[in-house]
């Protein structure tokens, strides 16, 4: 009787723990889809993430982004260290919308391969700013610099002498800067201008497309070339001076170290008149002076991004690789430079630290 009793309690306690074991399975798989659950209640729809301009109208998400991208420690991270920098700002108190917070705006933005974490707090204050702009369009705005005013948070260049230097109302040369310059021929120059002096690389381009266009009877000359930082200094402060606005001026004249004629990469091709839209040389070279590496640097409608009225006279040398790319793209070179050649340029750089550090290591 008692060794009944004893066998019953055995088997009633291999059933309890059995029993609890099964319990346990089951909150955790209940917490674990409460988890995935809330996860999703981020994103729940294609209308809100067309709302955080994740995607395109009309465009399928691809996916859930995964909870441990969402922390980004590396892009997100606030100055202390203790977490986003959303969470100490007064600003970004809130959510940018309904359909996900500030963070899960940016994981989005740092796939983007122009992305730079030192501007994070820059592209979120731009978004709120502009809350129908796209990533893109938020991180290449930036990039730029045009989330300030122009002439304000003034970058000095290091890189003054790569032919693909971008030199504009954010990005100034020093004082000193003067690159090695070749005369061209007084033939390839509007009469009475004096003579003309572009770089090397540049020089040899445009004597390609002059002679190109002196086959069909085009006469493509050069008006203006390289230009010393000094000289800018007076053509700027003259014009200030003789009554027009700074507003004025600075539409059509860049300050000195600001312009791209002391590169001696840009060359203005003008008649006396500054009009050049009605004649064959025009009609010419706007399609086809990518093909010797230059494009037209100040595009009509682009004003707010270059900061000068349209200029189809002014040429600016780049190399036919970039000019066509650029030529094909419709964008400006502000935009291109942000999007395409910075990043080319920071990968390289990457590529040759890894380099550097697996050498190191061996």
């Amino acid at each position: 009787m008692k060794r009944s009793r004893r066998r019953k309690l055995c088997v009633l306690s291999i059933i309890n723990v059995f029993l609890i074991i099964i319990l346990i399975a089951c909150s955790n798989v209940l917490q674990q889809r409460n988890a995935i659950k809330a996860e999703r209640q981020v994103f729940n729809s294609v209308d809100d993430l067309q709302k955080l301009s994740l995607i395109q109208p009309g465009e399928q998400p691809s996916g859930d982004i995964p909870k441990d991208k969402k922390t980004d420690p590396d892009g997100i991270q606030g100055k202390n260290g203790t977490g986003s920098f959303f969470e100490d700002s007064e600003k970004a108190g809130t959510e940018i919308s309904s359909a996900g917070t500030a963070e899960d705006l940016f994981f989005a933005y740092s796939q983007l391969p122009y992305y730079k974490e030192e501007y994070a707090e820059r592209y979120y204050d731009y978004q709120v700013q502009n809350p129908d702009f796209t990533h893109e369009k938020v991180i290449t705005d930036v990039n730029i610099g045009l989330d300030n005013d122009f002439y304000k948070n003034i970058k000095m260049l290091e890189d003054g002498y790569d032919i693909t230097v971008l030199v504009n109302k954010y990005n100034k040369l020093p004082d000193d800067f003067k690159p090695e310059l070749v005369e061209l021929e007084p033939s390839m120059c509007a009469p009475g201008r004096g003579p003309q002096h572009l770089r090397e690389e540049a020089a040899q381009a445009f004597i390609k497309m002059h002679e190109a266009a002196k086959q069909i009877n085009l006469n493509i000359t050069a008006y203006g070339t390289y230009r010393s930082i000094s000289t800018q200094h007076a053509i700027w402060n003259n014009a200030v001076n003789s009554g027009r606005t700074i507003e004025d001026v600075d539409s059509l004249n860049s300050r000195g170290g600001h312009s791209e004629h002391h590169t001696g990469l840009a060359v203005d091709v003008v008649l006396n008149s500054y009009s050049v839209l009605n004649t064959g040389e025009y009609e010419w070279y706007k399609d086809k002076a990518h093909e010797y590496g230059f494009i037209i640097r100040y595009p009509e409608g682009k004003e707010h991004i270059t900061g000068y009225n349209y200029e189809p006279w002014h040429l600016r040398y780049v190399g036919q690789e970039f000019a066509e790319d650029i030529y094909n793209s419709g964008l400006t070179y502000e935009e291109y430079y942000v999007t395409v050649i910075q990043s080319r340029k920071s990968m390289k750089v990457l590529s040759i630290k890894q380099n550097d550090d697996s050498a190191a290591n061996r």
